[in-house]
């Protein structure tokens, strides 16, 4: 992932579209073909989709024990595996609804990742919880997850990516105007920004070059294990069973949560990022064994944990854009799939939990909720 935010950072933005369409059309973009958005610690890996798939070439083999691997290159061991097409991304049948109030009544949905959802003895939906990791211990699919994913008609997820939207976030993550992130930063804070992204090997030039949420991005990413993400899983899994796959949300109202952000704002975040680099490690390690434990109450207060190092109406202005005002939007985009039946639906986990989360909103519309045990 790093790799595709350096390519962004070093091109010149005139040639980022040839470049763009040469990474689509050859498949060398890395090992994996997506591109990060966004992400701010435990917070971000809870809330925005960092890596997102590019229409493109799924393959699948299956093992000696029947069970079935998908990935977008082909198994050097493996003698002539399928080779399926990804359905192409569609978008959202509905448009957003305005962010509500923020309700302050506490919620009871503190256990589980896969949900439920059903009214008037409709067909079932079911909304998993997802974490933006490559962990094994994230991405090897739980069979409750995996059996109501394949039985599904259709797969939706945050948001999906094609190679324009990739060269919008690249295009938006450049400061222009003449300053660069030294002016902004002053030069104690961009020294210790430098030492940092030197250990990512990006270039002192290119980090001049970028604004102080996308240098933020970059520093907080958790450590990959060169794998897909679980949504990247989900995304090929449904798409090479032919399923159509949607997202819930534009490359616009994602990168907006960022860039849209006033510029101390920026500054506070990246500087506090800065000081908890050390502590990430095992922020996330926690993450991760919490998720597979399915402790939804765990995780979510981790991510408040995670905000409370924030100044205080930073941090507020921050989880207000970041996730009550994106939950809103969301449900309102979720209705249409579940008055069809039988989707599978994937966000970032703390979507979920909270007074201003969709469990919460979506009972509120008078769904049943429900976790799936197994």
């Amino acid at each position: 992932m790093i790799n595709a935010f350096k390519k962004m950072a070093l091109y010149p933005k005139k040639e980022w579209g040839n470049m763009l369409m040469r990474v689509k059309s050859s498949g060398h973009a890395g090992p994996k073909r997506h591109l990060p958005a966004a992400l701010f610690w435990v917070v971000i890996a809870l809330c925005v989709l960092p890596a997102c798939p590019l229409e493109g070439d799924i393959y699948r083999w299956q093992d000696d024990n029947g069970t079935w691997h998908f990935t977008d290159s082909p198994t050097a061991n493996v003698q002539n595996p399928d080779r399926k097409i990804a359905a192409p991304a569609t978008g959202s049948p509905a448009e957003g609804h305005r962010s509500a109030p923020r309700q302050t009544r506490p919620t009871i949905h503190q256990n589980g990742m896969l949900w439920k959802i059903s009214r008037n003895g409709g067909k079932p939906s079911y909304l998993l919880g997802t974490i933006h990791s490559d962990d094994t211990r994230v991405t090897r699919l739980k069979p409750k997850v995996a059996r109501t994913l394949d039985a599904s008609d259709r797969f939706v997820m945050e948001m999906t990516l094609d190679a324009a939207a990739m060269m919008q976030f690249g295009a938006a993550m450049v400061i222009e105007h003449g300053q660069d992130l030294e002016t902004l930063l002053g030069r104690a804070l961009f020294r210790k920004v430098i030492d940092a992204t030197e250990a990512l090997g990006l270039p002192e030039m290119a980090v001049r070059r970028l604004k102080p949420w996308a240098v933020m991005s970059m520093l907080s990413m958790p450590k990959s294990n060169g794998g897909m993400i679980l949504d990247m899983v989900l995304h090929q899994r449904a798409a090479s069973q032919g399923k159509p796959v949607s997202g819930l949300e534009t490359a616009d109202e994602q990168l907006a949560v960022f860039d849209g952000l006033p510029i101390q704002d920026q500054i506070t975040l990246l500087k506090t990022t800065i000081g908890q680099l050390p502590h990430l490690p095992g922020l996330f390690e926690q993450l991760i064994q919490s998720y597979a434990a399915d402790d939804l109450g765990r995780i979510t207060q981790l991510g408040r944990d995670a905000m409370s190092q924030t100044a205080g109406d930073t941090a507020r202005r921050f989880m207000q854009r970041l996730n009550d005002d994106r939950n809103h939007r969301m449900v309102g985009r979720i209705l249409p799939y579940l008055e069809r039946g039988n989707s599978f639906i994937a966000v970032g986990s703390l979507h979920l939990a909270g007074p201003n989360g969709l469990l919460a909103l979506l009972a509120q519309k008078g769904y049943a909720v429900r976790a799936v045990d197994r």
